[in-house]
């Protein structure tokens, strides 16, 4: 990569540390084996049909199974789960990380029972775009929690959200 390209991706990464972002684990099972990763690039995409995009890096672990099993399930974290964050993230590997939460069965898909909110999808579609699946998911469960404190990612940590105005006042 040349010079510039290089101080481009860099800019563009540094840039996307502005964003802040919901905090997702995305969970599959295939063939008796559940796969789960933390993701932000998370985002609803239709009411009707109810449809979800998600963008999983090809090299990721879950990638596979995902797209050969055609369900998957997107769990919206809550602030209590901040420490489910690392595990999904790379320190721990496979079956490990399920250790960790309370985990149940949900149209064929590991879904986690306190989540802030948790989709289940069905593979709608999938498209390429250089080392990252942007996958499209038509959402055939949904469920939540009503104490509404999602966890959120912002400059590489974890943040919680505040009200700007007191909605009372």
């Amino acid at each position: 990569m040349a010079g510039a390209e290089i101080a481009a991706q860099a800019a563009f990464k540094t840039a996307l540390r502005r964003f802040t972002s919901t905090i997702c684990l995305i969970t599959t099972e295939w063939e008796g084996a559940r796969y789960g990763m933390a993701a932000t690039a998370v985002q609803s995409v239709t009411a009707d049909p109810p449809t979800l995009l998600v963008c999983i890096n090809q090299s990721a672990s879950i990638s596979g199974p995902l797209k050969l099993t055609g369900k998957f399930a997107v769990n919206m974290l809550h602030l209590s789960h901040a420490p489910l964050v690392p595990l999904f993230s790379g320190k721990l590997k496979g079956e490990e990380r399920f250790a960790h939460g309370e985990w149940i069965a949900a149209g064929g898909v590991p879904i986690l029972a306190d989540a802030q909110a948790a989709f289940v999808c069905s593979l709608n579609s999938a498209v390429t775009v250089g080392t990252h699946d942007v996958v499209l998911g038509e959402v055939i469960e949904a469920r939540f929690i009503e104490n509404i404190a999602p966890l959120l990612y912002e400059d590489g940590k974890l943040v919680r959200s505040a009200a700007l105005i007191d909605a009372a006042a």
